[in-house]
């Protein structure tokens, strides 16, 4: 009797203890989403930007600040990080390609990571 009451409480501990180890590792559903949308934020500032012909510099800072937003958005499904890794690729080949002067490589490569966020966005608010 003394041992099963011992064996329940240390399940019961490590239980906790794992849960919330695990709790603290991922965000909120609601976190995920204000990054998502934080990050199509950037990137259509980034779009009307290029699009206005103004200052590539502005662009390429409008790149990094949805680079640094995205890595905050997680989720445990395959789908939704595959669609999340295809846009953070062609975040990044944005990204270098004004910074080798391909304008026109890079403004594409903007405009596909951006639809690809935007994808991200209607497929995690189906499924979240």
């Amino acid at each position: 009797m003394k041992k099963a009451i011992k064996i329940i409480l240390t399940t019961a501990i490590l239980s906790f203890i794992c849960s919330n180890a695990f709790a603290i590792g991922m965000r909120s559903t609601s976190d995920v989403k204000k990054s998502i949308d934080q990050t199509i934020e950037k990137l259509e500032k980034a779009v009307a930007t290029f699009d206005k012909g103004t200052d590539q510099n502005a662009v390429v800072e409008l790149l990094m600040e949805a680079k640094q937003v995205q890595k905050s958005i997680s989720s445990s499904n395959a789908t939704l990080s595959m669609i999340k890794s295809k846009a953070t690729q062609k975040l990044g080949l944005a990204r270098n390609s004004f910074n080798d002067g391909d304008l026109t490589g890079g403004g594409a490569a903007m405009k596909e990571a951006l639809a690809d966020f935007k994808k991200l966005k209607e497929k995690y608010n189906a499924v979240y």
